[in-house]
């Protein structure tokens, strides 16, 4: 392996989803220099690449009132008012929750809708406002350590091998890569078999009849079309694993995301089984299709606009870190001293076998089973691994038992966990050791920020 050049950093950030790009773009505010690492063509991750264009998990509805509240703050909310005030995004309290073609339930509206190629250029934009250097197709390979600390990641691009130094570095991979190839703990998939919840390739319609999906919705008391699907299945026309159909309105009136099909046994560390998936997803997608244009209601006329090419990865690996938030923790709303974020999102977090039937939620005919919902925070310690110093990280590969991953996953608390780890950057930058942190003065620096203290937050 021959190195072509060498570019040094104080904060090198590797994976530039929603919480990658609060992470580098946190840090570089607070005079860091900053590398952010993406292994695609533009920042976003799954809200842009695989086309899930809402930010879920920013607000939550307070049942009393039906307003959508703010349960995150800071970049999430800077972020998402800049693309409102822009008519790129839609504010969750303009929606008629009577009708409600953005995800039926009150509380499913509180996702920020947005037009994904806005979102694309305003991440862009902040990133290029801070200073921070973004590496576009670009994909880490290896770490290079000394004793307790990262020294630089081995980064692939067209101008080939690189070497990315740094004194501190976050991993919001997702994966969990840069942790794992700097030999800390890890676990992957449930504890009995390793099988991990189902991936979806999303599939984006246009053309579709809004009023009379809805009506039916409302009138059947049938978000999910389940009564349909039942018949379908019974006249062997529903071959599919799930029994639930997902679709919800995008920011164009007729055309709606179909995040429906759930792909069982996919891997999403392995090049093999994701690539198989990917193209298995697009078949299914085009199969799924017919079914809607033939049986659904509002979809007569409908056409598909997309099939995306970057799967939805739900759960792949998570840290054992120097703190695990468990189940108990979560449904307890266990507070700790060293809180730093929080997430009030649904768990979510499907069977890997049976992808209608989430134990933490109960199935399609009764979606609220167990389900509490609670302020889940997430203290510091969970964020940092057991063995490298000057690591972070942020996302869905953070430490906690997997079923909290279902609430820990999505887009909001991730931009939280985000913002967390490039002002704890700044704070470490002088001893590139994230253990040094005064978590008393993060938190402060964190509130000044605008981030929301989830001990505030108005939900217990």
């Amino acid at each position: 392996m021959k190195i072509k050049r060498e570019d040094t950093y104080d904060f090198v950030v590797c994976g530039g989803g929603m919480s990658g790009f609060a992470a580098a773009v946190s840090a570089a505010r607070k005079g860091l220099s900053v590398a952010l690492v993406e292994r695609t063509g533009c920042l976003g991750g799954t809200a842009t690449s695989a086309g899930v264009n809402h930010l879920l998990g920013g607000r939550k509805i307070n049942e009393e009132t039906n307003e959508h509240i703010r349960v995150v703050g800071g970049l999430f909310d800077e972020l998402t008012d800049y693309l409102i005030e822009r008519g790129e995004a839609i504010e969750p309290n303009s929606i008629d929750l009577s009708f409600n073609a953005f995800g039926w339930y009150p509380r499913m509206a509180s996702g920020v809708a947005f037009d994904e190629l806005a979102l694309k250029i305003a991440l862009d934009e902040f990133c290029q406002n801070s200073g921070v250097r973004v590496y576009f197709n670009t994909m880490v390979t290896d770490v290079e350590m000394d004793g307790r600390k990262i020294q630089s990641v081995i980064a692939y691009n067209k101008d080939g091998f690189i070497r990315l130094r740094a004194k501190a570095f976050c991993d919001c991979t997702g994966d969990g890569d840069i942790c794992s190839m700097s030999g800390n703990e890890m676990l992957k998939g449930r504890e009995e078999d390793g099988c991990m919840t189902p991936c979806s390739l999303e599939m984006h319609v246009e053309n579709i009849d809004t009023k009379e999906l809805v009506t039916y919705q409302n009138e059947n008391q049938s978000p999910k079309l389940v009564e349909i699907i039942e018949r379908l299945k019974q006249e062997g026309i529903w071959k599919f694993p799930y029994e639930i159909f997902v679709a919800i309105r995008m920011m164009k009136e007729d055309v709606f995301m179909v995040n429906t099909i759930r792909q069982i046994m996919v891997d999403g560390t392995s090049e093999e089984s994701v690539s198989k998936a990917i193209a298995a997803g697009r078949k299914e997608n085009v199969e799924l299709f017919e079914i809607m244009k033939e049986h659904f209601p509002g979809f007569k006329n409908a056409k598909i606009r997309r099939v995306f090419d970057y799967i939805g990865v739900r759960e792949t690996r998570r840290l054992v870190g120097q703190y695990v938030v468990t189940v108990d923790d979560a449904m307890s709303g266990k507070k700790y001293d060293d809180c730093v974020a929080a997430t009030t999102y649904n768990f979510d977090l499907p069977d890997p076998l049976k992808p209608s039937y989430d134990p933490m939620m109960g199935d399609a005919k009764r979606p609220n089973a167990t389900r509490k919902h609670v302020v889940i925070r997430i203290p510091y310690r969970s964020l940092l691994p057991k063995e490298t110093d000057n690591l972070i990280l942020a996302g869905r590969c953070i430490s906690a038992e997997r079923e909290v991953l279902g609430a820990i996953r999505v887009m909001g608390p991730c931009m939280m966990m985000g913002q967390v780890a490039g002002t704890a950057a700044a704070m470490s930058v002088k001893t590139s050791n994230f253990n040094q942190v005064n978590v008393q003065e993060l938190q402060q620096e964190l509130w000044n920020d605008g981030v929301l203290d989830p001990d505030q937050l108005p939900f217990e």
